[in-house]
């Protein structure tokens, strides 16, 4: 079974600070109800304030694991007491991220972590201020959407250092069918933590070999039984089945949990044309389960997918994007996803056409029509995996061939001429999911440290 990169969870670890005087006083920064202010009194209060803080907690997205809160009162000399910091210090280890609730909390830079100040405006300004003028990460979020909001954006950027790239390939450099592929995977995992294990292609179907009918069946049957229309004959769908079995098979060897192929090298090997298969169903298959896989060896398109998958919570499409007018451009590859509304909505209606003219090579026919909304967000990053370009657009209609790649998705955009001729930085392929996502992409760019450039 595939570990995938969005099993991790966050880390977060509430603290709430709050300042509990030694005695009764009043001065310039103290004033009130004499009742109210004694040591005691401010603890009870304090104690009553610590739980309901607490129920901020109930709202937290899924994708968090909820240490446990720790309280943190403090008096007027502004110091922690040891017993304390031991406790928040347990936790250390595995916590991904700080959540100050109430008040600011004295010396908070001694745990080294990413911080969000669920307080207020001023004590928020304050510490991040502070925090950030000394190279750390402090956010300030106003209310339970913002807190969700970073909280899932910090979600993404673990589980994007949690990805580990299986990538099949013939070892050209560049790689034919894709001369502007990222070259650098070292910079791809020292600068996002992206691991790429590079193996030949032909590994695979040793794997594939070790299939038989009786395994490849039961999916195949799903598949085919599920379809409203089918055009490729079932033995065929079984080889299909059968190479994505066996690159299933070699991820969990190799811990991956994202994968691409070469696609011109291994066509030329004739090696599909005996077999009587194409990869794009595998693609399809991995993507509805959120494991991001890319056609053609294309780590441009994958790093983007990776993106765009984890912060939509949902597949992508990827394919070649050719300009129809000055608003309109056209997006065609033959791996659409059945759950390209969300990963747990319900799957698409879908029909399985063949890739070759000889028949075999299933591939998914899905009208986007069937979506939720019509609004895309696409994008790729270019050669040098520092920049990744980022578009929205509307889509207008689907078209389908029997042949070779397809479906095409026709997708207004507002300037397409613009958007093409920015892409001889980046090269060709699009990664696309459904819905409006470029705050989210902006924001995710600044904490891995990629430029968005808007096509």
């Amino acid at each position: 079974m595939i570990k995938k990169a969005t099993d991790v969870k966050l880390n977060l670890k509430p603290l709430m600070g709050i300042l509990v005087h030694s005695d009764f006083w009043e001065g310039p920064c103290r004033g009130g109800i004499r009742e109210e202010m004694t040591p005691e009194a401010e603890m009870k209060t304090a104690l009553r304030k610590f739980e309901a803080c607490k129920e901020i907690l109930t709202k937290i997205i899924p994708e968090v694991n909820i240490l446990e809160p720790v309280f943190v009162p403090y008096n007027e000399s502004f110091v922690v007491d040891e017993a304390i910091i031991e406790k928040i210090n347990e936790d250390l280890p595995q916590t991904d991220c700080l959540l100050i609730l109430n008040q600011r909390i004295p010396k908070i830079e001694r745990f080294g972590k990413p911080l969000i100040s669920y307080t207020h405006a001023v004590s928020a300004a304050d510490t991040c201020a502070y925090l950030r003028s000394i190279g750390m990460e402090a956010w300030y979020a106003i209310d339970a959407k913002e807190l969700n909001d970073r909280l899932h954006l910090l979600w993404v950027r673990k589980a994007v250092r949690n990805t580990r790239a299986l990538i099949l390939t013939a070892g050209e450099i560049p790689t034919w069918g894709l001369l502007s592929n990222i070259k650098d995977t070292e910079f791809l995992r020292s600068q996002y933590g992206i691991e790429i294990v590079k193996k030949p292609f032909t590994d695979v179907f040793r794997y594939m070999d070790g299939i038989t009918d009786e395994e490849a069946e039961a999916l195949t049957a799903k598949l085919y039984d599920n379809a409203k229309e089918n055009r490729v004959k079932r033995e065929f769908l079984m080889s299909d089945i059968k190479y994505y079995l066996a690159v299933v098979k070699m991820m969990e060897f190799y811990g991956c949990n994202a994968f691409s192929t070469s696609c011109v090298e291994l066509c030329r090997s004739r090696i599909p044309q005996e077999r009587k298969f194409v990869p794009c169903i595998c693609h399809t298959l991995l993507k509805d389960q959120g494991i991001p896989s890319a056609c053609e060896e294309d780590l441009n398109a994958l790093m983007a997918m990776i993106m765009l998958m984890y912060a939509g919570r949902r597949p992508a499409f990827m394919g070649n994007p050719l300009y129809e007018s000055d608003e309109m451009i056209s997006i065609h590859h033959s791996v659409p996803c059945l759950k390209m509304n969300g990963y747990d909505k319900p799957d698409m209606d879908y029909s399985i056409y063949p890739f070759t003219g000889q028949g075999f090579g299933g591939k998914i026919q899905i009208d986007f029509s069937q979506n939720e909304t019509t609004d895309v967000t696409f994008g790729r990053f270019d050669p040098t995996g520092k920049k990744m370009i980022l578009t929205t657009g509307s889509v207008l209609k689907s078209t389908y061939t029997m042949a070779y790649c397809s479906p095409y998705y026709f997708i207004q955009v507002e300037d397409a001429r613009r958007f093409l001729h920015t892409l001889m930085d980046f090269g060709h392929h699009q990664a696309l999911v459904f819905g409006s996502w470029k705050n989210e992409l902006k924001e995710l760019g600044r904490l891995l440290g990629f430029e968005i450039v808007e096509g």
